[in-house]
This record gives C-alpha cells, sequence and structure tokens, in this order.
C-alpha cells in the first residue's frame, strides 16, 4: 500500500486519524487493522 503526502487515514474502531507527511509504501495498522483513506470533506462555495 502506498500513503500519499497530505491524505488523511482513519481507524474506525479508535477513531485514530493521521495526516501523512511522507510519502512512501508502508501498510498503515491499528492493532491488526488497515487504517481507511478519508475522503477529502466539500466546503461550501463562498458566493
Amino acid at each position: 500500500m502506498a500513503v500519499a503526502l497530505g491524505k488523511r487515514y482513519k481507524d474506525e474502531t479508535t477513531g485514530i486519524e493521521l495526516l501523512c507527511i511522507k510519502p512512501g509504501d508502508c501498510a498503515l495498522n491499528v492493532d491488526g487493522r488497515g487504517m481507511e483513506e478519508l475522503q477529502p470533506k466539500v466546503l461550501p462555495s463562498a458566493d
């Protein structure tokens, strides 16, 4: 699994979130569970 710079990852069970500040090939795990990449939040337009 490749982690991407600037992406957020979360473990649903514990609620741990992290922000990747160094990209690379690695596995992000918490207690043996893989972390999911979070999708960017859609912000309202400033019209």
